[in-house]
């Protein structure tokens, strides 16, 4: 994603720190490694799992405002296989450049439609909570560089097309 999007996207989703893997199996057999090694907690997105996306990743989005585009759209993910687990991170959250448009284009009425982030790290979701505010914004969750683990490390990743990517450099992309 380009650097004007870095504290959007690194506010918009945590899931940008979880590791994604191809299988349940591989999840739980990172999930052993992590605790027979006493390697702390990581939260994994199975790809298996994201079948139920697949329609979102591919259909056009129409954004609610030309100048508010999908954060999902903006992120560049050389392999294919990877973009639901994106798609889950970040569904459609739009970005504004400012807190005034996101207002403007999260809320109908009465009613939140929308889940706006601004530029800045100002959040709206779709609950119709706002956070915001202060000099501390998260930056740097989505990474530039591929930072994938091909199932080596003495079991990190498992067999069984298990391997794992880090999602926060969500592996390849940018």
């Amino acid at each position: 994603i380009d650097l004007a999007y870095d504290i959007a996207v690194s506010t918009a989703s945590g899931a940008l720190d979880y590791m994604v893997v191809e299988t349940a199996k591989g999840g739980s057999q990172c999930v052993e490694y992590l605790r027979k090694h006493n390697l702390g907690r990581a939260s994994f997105i199975i790809l298996e799992q994201l079948s139920y996306l697949a329609q979102n990743v591919t259909a056009p989005y129409s954004s609610p405002a030309k100048d508010c585009p999908r954060l999902f759209d903006l992120v560049r993910c050389p392999d294919p296989k990877i973009r639901p687990a994106f798609y889950m991170a970040l569904r459609n959250t739009l970005v504004a450049s400012d807190l005034e448009k996101a207002v403007k284009v999260a809320y109908d009425g009465d009613k939140c439609k929308h889940r706006v982030v601004t530029l800045d790290g100002q959040l709206i979701d779709t609950s119709g909570a706002m956070s915001g505010g202060g000099k501390n914004v998260r930056r740097g969750a989505m990474g530039t560089t591929a930072k994938s683990g091909g199932g080596g490390g003495g079991g990190g990743g498992g067999g069984g097309g298990g391997g794992g990517a880090a999602v926060g450099g969500m592996s390849d992309a940018e």
